[in-house]
């Protein structure tokens, strides 16, 4: 399976330079993990020590976010575009 995911211009140098890349999986979390196993500076930022997503970081499945679904064991299909996004706070 391909999957797209889509990264903001602020963490497109992770990734050489894309805003966008191809990767594999079943669920979110795969995916993620093999794209990290290919740019691992990506990683870094969106997974924290523990093998969780990072609370920075927002994690959405063809525009809804993964929190309101399964989390990181959401199952993906073909085609799906899975998008990262830093959270931002604002007063």
């Amino acid at each position: 399976m391909n999957i797209v995911l889509r990264v903001p211009h602020s963490l497109s140098g992770l990734i050489d330079n894309a805003e966008e890349a191809i990767c594999e999986g079943n669920t979110v979390e795969e995916c993620i993990n093999d794209i990290s196993s290919k740019f691992p500076a990506l990683k870094k930022r969106i997974i924290d020590n523990n093998g969780e997503l990072n609370g920075d970081m927002l994690v959405f499945l063809n525009g809804e976010n993964i929190l309101n679904l399964d989390k990181k064991h959401t199952a993906v299909n073909d085609g799906d575009e899975i998008s990262i996004v830093p959270f931002a706070a604002g007063g």
